[in-house]
């Protein structure tokens, strides 16, 4: 759990030995029993029996592709990562294997490759190839300043496990919509969310208020993923990504998958 909580990112709470029981058992996010087959767990020790890595992985019963579910080692160390990839590949047997490819119990798919650049480096020294992925966008609503009236209404919902949220005007004519998922320990995740056209290009200001009714509900933190735009270059041009940053979100790394071929 030391590991997993060095590589924590922001907006991320902490796991608690429950949910790392689930991770150890192969659940996915909200499952409750193991969806894959033989799941396991490796862990690595130093000459003096201290952990200093762990990786997770399985094989899918779907195709009998691999999965590396989760890795973690001793300050993001390229050569506890890459023992553990090359001791998993020699376990698995000649087939395909993706890693990072899904969500888990611990965190998001995609590998944090800002973060985690050592085991990124370790995954391509051993043959894997980086995927498309997504930007990783956390906002701090502690200094938010609550709003003088209500204009949203927030309702369970179920698929994904969460709030469903309606942003309205004073009048009640609808402007928003959103999904976030429930709160842990104050952090949440932006699930989706659409905005009315404004013709003064005020989205911005709509996802603010938002935040701002969210933060009005107890959530001091809420990450978003984003698809990244098909061509790199053209990233800082996103839309998309250029609302949420005018609304207060910071780009903290980017996540990717990897696919090794046997």
């Amino acid at each position: 759990m030391e590991l997993i909580e060095g590589d924590r990112l922001p907006g991320r709470p902490a796991v608690t030995p429950s949910v790392l029981g689930f991770a150890l058992a192969g659940c996915g996010p909200g499952d409750t029993a193991p969806s894959l087959l033989e799941p396991r767990t490796d862990v690595a020790v130093d000459g003096n029996g201290e952990v200093v890595g762990a990786i997770g992985w399985a094989i899918r019963a779907q195709d009998g592709n691999g999965l590396l579910l989760w890795l973690h080692c001793a300050k993001d160390d390229q050569t506890i990562s890459q023992g553990l990839v090359r001791h998993m590949l020699g376990r698995m047997g000649r087939r395909m294997v993706h890693a990072f490819a899904a969500p888990t119990a611990l965190s998001f798919a995609g590998l944090p490759v800002g973060n985690r650049h050592g085991t990124a480096v370790a995954l391509e020294t051993e043959g894997f190839s980086r995927q498309g992925g997504w930007n990783y966008l956390h906002c701090n609503l502690d200094t938010l300043r609550r709003l003088p009236y209500e204009v949203i209404d927030i309702t369970d919902c179920t698929d994904p496990y969460g709030w469903y949220v309606r942003l309205r005007e004073k009048n009640g004519s609808p402007i928003g919509r959103a999904v976030v998922s429930r709160p842990v320990e104050g952090t949440a995740v932006l699930e989706w969310i659409t905005l009315a056209q404004e013709a003064d290009q005020s989205g911005h200001l709509l996802l603010r208020q938002c935040l701002a009714h969210l933060a009005d509900r107890g959530i001091r933190e809420l990450a978003v993923l984003l698809d990244m735009p098909s061509d790199r270059s053209c990233d800082s041009q996103d839309p998309v990504g250029a609302l949420h940053r005018q609304a207060g979100f910071q780009q903290i790394d980017q996540l990717h998958p990897y696919t090794r071929r046997p």
